[in-house]
């Protein structure tokens, strides 16, 4: 089944490909179900025409006009429904995950969110008010030629208002920039060290987050258990060593952070199911 990256998808070919940042209008005649999303950033969907239903991990969320929503940047199932006159249209804001932290660093900064609080990280449906309709028509009023400061003023904008109108999003947005913040630590630190003899509890040690906080948030972010994914990943580069450089098993193994010879074969040969000079010969 085909995955749709939004906005990557809808903003290819437009001003705002590859961008961080930008505001569109979608529009369709056609209704879709279950549409696999893969939301690669924040964005805010301005409902204006139509239905949209979608299908998240804590459960579902329909909306009409009446309401927009808020995206985090992950997975879900998404339904459009045209509406009687057969129109289906959305002004999307989208933005990336470093906005949000900016934002904070600059407003409510007295509001502490620990760990430990019971926070889903699921999208939000959110009535529009007189305010937020003035803000979606100012936003189909920009110039042609929106730039990344005027937009990123427009997200400082609807953000701060709603935070102010309604305090228990503070919390919300504000554990989804900690959990953007956090989860880039792990993903450096992974990076740094995919090569090293380093051990899964070093790994937590220098992202100063417990053992069990580490191995949760490193299943959530790579899908698999720490010690899999490293095994993986280095079983791979050997085999793509072997083959592609010639080299022998006793000129790659610290390279691939083993400390002797005898624990990268008998490794590798676990994994692969045979020894790396076989190996090599078989392929």
């Amino acid at each position: 089944m085909m995955e749709f990256m939004l906005p990557g998808d809808l903003t290819r070919g437009t001003m705002y490909e590859n961008k961080t940042i930008g505001c569109l209008n979608y529009a369709s005649d056609k209704a879709s179900h279950k549409t696999r999303i893969v939301v690669e950033g924040h964005l805010f969907s301005f409902l204006q025409a139509g239905e949209k239903i979608v299908h998240h991990p804590g459960g579902i969320l329909k909306i009409e006009p009446s309401a927009f929503l808020f995206m985090p940047a992950g997975n879900c199932l998404m339904s459009e429904k045209v509406a009687h006159d057969g129109r289906y249209n959305s002004c999307l804001l989208f933005f990336h995950h470093t906005l949000l932290s900016n934002f904070f660093s600059e407003y409510f900064t007295t509001v502490k969110v620990r760990e430990t609080d019971m926070v889903d990280r699921f999208p939000r449906a959110i009535m529009y008010d007189t305010y937020v309709q003035s803000f979606v028509t100012s936003l189909q009023h920009l110039p042609g030629k929106r730039s990344a400061d005027m937009l990123a003023l427009k997200v400082q904008e609807i953000l701060l208002y709603l935070c102010t109108q309604y305090p228990p999003l503070v919390t919300y947005f504000k554990h989804l920039s900690m959990e953007w913040e956090e989860d880039n630590e792990i993903r450096r630190a992974v990076l740094a060290n995919i090569d090293t003899a380093i051990s899964v509890q070093e790994l937590a040690f220098l992202c100063n987050m417990s053992l069990s906080t580490f191995k949760r948030k490193f299943i959530k972010l790579y899908g698999v258990a720490p010690r899999q994914w490293f095994l993986q990943q280095r079983m791979e580069r050997a085999a793509g060593l072997l083959l592609n450089s010639g080299r022998k098993a006793s000129e790659i193994y610290d390279e691939l952070g083993y400390e002797n010879l005898s624990s990268f074969i008998q490794t590798f040969k676990q994994f692969y199911g045979t020894t790396p000079k076989q190996y090599q010969i078989n392929h």
